[in-house]
């Protein structure tokens, strides 16, 4: 690994030597902690795993078993079945359905109960054989015994002539079983897997995910998680459409290569990264969605994406300065963020958005494709005022507003502006005036973390009465919502308190989910 060469913010090389230096509890379990986190963001199984999964043991009488053999032959695994008469087991009246329909029960089941199916009967065996196969380790984990996981995972995959469905593995530490790991690869790449979750339980952090990952070309989605990528094949992932990357290690030469050769690639996401690659550019023809999670990047940069409807992001790591977000090419991009003004700069077509600036927007710094805006930023400062009221101009047909009020500052190093709080201050957004999207676009607005303080009620008012076509407001205190409505005459805020749930969409897999018209709004149930 050799990542800490990289500028910018916390490296692999540093988290590295951070971990090294602490006392008991070791690296591994510190990092490990990591990992949970990372697995929770993930797509929902395809089949959810038995309550028992981890401690549930093959009985004494299981005609098959992935782990009672130390041969590692799946041949011998298929012989070691019992010789059945013709007709044994069919007289049920599952058996007696198509084998179409046994085939869908059996894509249904997990992936240890799909395979005990084969001890029914032979037409059993064939139609599971016959079946595209899904893996879960989830279903097979043995508690404590790590070991006959991953003789299990390899024996269901060998036993199975493809093609594989789906595999989701994410509860081995590779670093003890690399020549399982690459067979592994190598065997789902020659059976056709096209969905696939594979993460490394870290330490070290510079594990390698094996090169015959290239070969697996028919991969529609792979999410990948904690390896250190190899260099990029000439051809790679041909028929991918969503793809993520979480706490890997891979150069920025590496990725740009990567994301080139994804030619139908519709979804990025990137997630924990530290430094490397040092900077997300966007440039594909294809891409939809670009997600970044909670990582440390010198800058993103979208320049030549001309499907890209998406750029999300979700910053929670300080920097030392603000993380420049360049867009230069992005004609159809329609939602964008959380752009949290005390970490992130934003640039379009070259000019770096300032408050100075904030009287005059020339065309090349607008943005008249983008409808949904979501952004973190502290009402109580004349700054970021400014800087928010910019944006409503270089965003002139904005149709959704969502503001994340911040009490305090996220990085004390910093520094907003030279100017004192202003929550007692009318004039500065008197003084602001109105712009196209208040007055012909603008239809909601939502504010989350809304204390009723002066400040955040003034930009409250200011909305309502500036906003032309406004027709909803919410505003998010703790545990309530509230509705805010004008009046024509009197431009009053009339408060109004649903009864219903209300939701909060935002999360990883609303920032991923393109079937979502807006991955941040709070949905009120009926």
């Amino acid at each position: 690994m050799d990542a800490a060469g990289e500028e910018g913010g916390m490296t692999y090389g540093e988290v590295v030597d951070y971990f090294n230096s602490l006392q008991d509890p070791p690296a591994q379990e510190r990092i490990d902690c990591i990992i949970p986190y990372l697995i929770s963001l993930l797509p929902a199984p395809f089949v959810p795993a038995p309550p028992d999964a981890a401690s549930a043991d093959d009985s004494e009488d299981d005609h098959f078993s992935f782990t009672s053999s130390d041969d590692d032959s799946a041949a011998e695994d298929a012989r070691s079945f019992p010789s059945l008469p013709p007709g044994d087991g069919e007289e049920d009246h599952i058996s007696r359905l198509a084998d179409d329909l046994l085939s869908e029960i059996i894509s249904r089941l997990s992936t240890k109960e799909a395979a005990r199916t084969m001890a029914l009967s032979t037409r059993w065996r064939r139609v599971w054989a016959k079946t595209s196969l899904l893996v879960d380790d989830a279903h097979l984990r043995d508690a404590d015994n790590e070991v006959s996981l991953v003789r299990a995972i390899s024996r269901c995959v060998d036993a199975h002539p493809g093609p594989v469905r789906a595999a989701r593995i994410t509860h081995v530490a590779f670093y003890h079983h690399e020549y399982a790991l690459r067979r592994l690869v190598a065997s789902l790449a020659d059976k056709n897997v096209e969905d696939l979750i594979l993460f490394n339980r870290p330490w070290p952090l510079n594990m390698p995910l094996p090169d015959d990952i290239f070969r697996c070309a028919y991969l529609r989605r792979l999410y990948l998680g904690a390896w250190m990528f190899p260099e990029v094949a000439a051809a790679a992932f041909v028929n991918l459409r969503e793809l993520g990357l979480f706490h890997c290690i891979i150069p920025d030469r590496d990725f740009d290569a990567l994301l080139s050769l994804c030619s139908k690639l519709e979804v990025l996401s990137l997630a924990m990264s530290y430094n490397c690659p040092s900077r997300l550019r966007i440039k594909s023809p294809s891409l939809r969605a670009a997600v970044e999670w909670m990582s440390s990047l010198d800058e993103i940069v979208v320049d030549g994406a001309p499907c890209l409807e998406r750029l999300l992001l979700h910053h929670a790591i300080p920097v030392a300065e603000r993380t420049p977000i360049k867009i230069v090419s992005a004609p159809r991009l329609e939602v964008l963020g959380i752009l949290d003004l005390q970490l992130h700069e934003l640039q379009i077509g070259g000019t770096t958005i300032r408050p100075g600036m904030w009287m005059f927007v020339k065309s090349s710094a607008k943005l008249p494709s983008l409808k949904i805006l979501a952004v973190k930023v502290c009402l109580a400062i004349e700054r970021e005022i400014k800087l928010l009221m910019m944006l409503l101009k270089c965003f002139p047909h904005l149709e959704t507003l969502h503001i994340k009020v911040v009490v305090v500052l996220v990085h004390a190093s910093i520094p907003p502006c030279a100017s004192p709080e202003i929550a007692n201050c009318a004039d500065v957004w008197e003084s602001l005036g109105s712009c196209e999207c208040l007055k012909s676009h603008l239809k909601t607005v939502s504010i989350q973390g809304f204390h009723t303080e002066r400040y955040e009620v003034l930009c409250l008012k200011y909305l309502i009465l500036e906003g032309e076509v406004l027709e909803t407001v919410a505003f998010f205190c703790e545990d309530k919502v509230c509705f805010a409505a004008k009046d024509d005459e009197a431009a009053e805020i009339e408060l109004m308190f649903p009864k219903n749930l209300v939701q909060d969409r935002w999360s990883f897999q609303s920032a991923i989910d393109l079937s979502l018209d807006d991955p941040f709004f709070y949905a009120v149930e009926s």
